[in-house]
C-alpha cells in the first residue's frame, strides 16, 4: 500500500506536471499512438488533437527514433505489447 501511495505521489508531483507518464511517454505521444492504432492518418490526427500536421509528424518521428522503431506500425505494435495503449 505504501508503495502505491509513493507511486501516486510521483505521478502527481513529478511526472504529470512535466507531461510524462510512468511509460516515459508524454501524454500527447500516447494520444498520437492511440489514434495511429485506430487507423487515423496524419491529417486526421492533427485535426483531432488540434495540432499541425508537422507537429504530428515530429511526434511520430521522435517516438520512432527514441524507441528505435522502424515505422508507425512498429510503434503501435510496441505500444500494445508494452501496455502503453
Amino acid at each position: 500500500g505504501r508503495l502505491l501511495d509513493q507511486m501516486g505521489n510521483l505521478q502527481r508531483q513529478v511526472l504529470r506536471p512535466n507531461g510524462l507518464t510512468f511509460s516515459g511517454l508524454a501524454e500527447r505521444e500516447v494520444a498520437v499512438l492511440r489514434l495511429v492504432a485506430e487507423g487515423y492518418d496524419t491529417a486526421e490526427i492533427a485535426v483531432e488533437l488540434s495540432y499541425s500536421e508537422r507537429t504530428i509528424k515530429n511526434i511520430v518521428h521522435d517516438l520512432t527514433n527514441r524507441l528505435q522503431l522502424r515505422n508507425r506500425s512498429h510503434a503501435v505494435a510496441y505500444a500494445v505489447r508494452n501496455g502503453l495503449i
